[in-house]
C-alpha cells in the first residue's frame, strides 16, 4: 500500500462511497427479504447488491483517479 499515492484518502473515500451505501441497501433489502421469502426476492436482493457495489465502486475509483492519483 505504500506505493499507492494517498492510500489513506482512498480507503476513506471507498468506505464512505461504497461500504456505507452497500450496507444500507443490504439492511433494507434483508428486512424486505425476511418478510417475503421467494426466489424472485432473493434474486432481486443479489442483483441489487451487486449493482450498487459495482456502480459505487466505479464512481469511487473514477473520482480517485481523476482527482487524487
Amino acid at each position: 500500500m505504500k506505493n499507492v499515492p494517498h492510500w489513506q484518502l482512498l480507503l476513506l473515500l471507498y468506505f464512505v462511497m461504497v461500504a456505507i451505501p452497500v450496507y444500507g441497501v443490504h439492511t433494507f433489502l434483508k428486512n424486505k427479504l425476511l418478510t417475503n421469502k421467494t426466489l424472485k426476492s432473493l434474486l432481486v436482493y443479489f442483483v441489487t447488491i451487486m449493482g450498487v457495489a459495482f456502480l459505487m465502486n466505479f464512481i469511487c475509483m473514477n473520482i480517485y483517479y481523476k482527482f487524487f492519483f
